[in-house]
């Protein structure tokens, strides 16, 4: 009981922090945040945020 108490804790903590390394990593390709709730069509939406989240960056780093 106390393992699964610490996973769904550990679930909850790690939660917020991805949600926002997704958006950040969608505005680098140009995209709103909100594309993150394609996730919710079944099977193509998984398919379609890990396409997004893969593309190269559309902004230069300068040196």
């Amino acid at each position: 009981m106390l393992s699964s108490t610490l996973g769904e804790l550990f679930s909850l903590g790690t939660l917020l922090p991805s949600i926002t390394a997704a958006t950040r990593r969608l505005h680098d390709t140009n995209r709103s945040g909100w594309w993150q709730l394609i996730v919710f069509i079944p099977v193509l939406g998984w398919i379609v945020l890990i396409v997004f989240l893969a593309q190269e960056s559309k902004f230069q780093i300068e040196n």
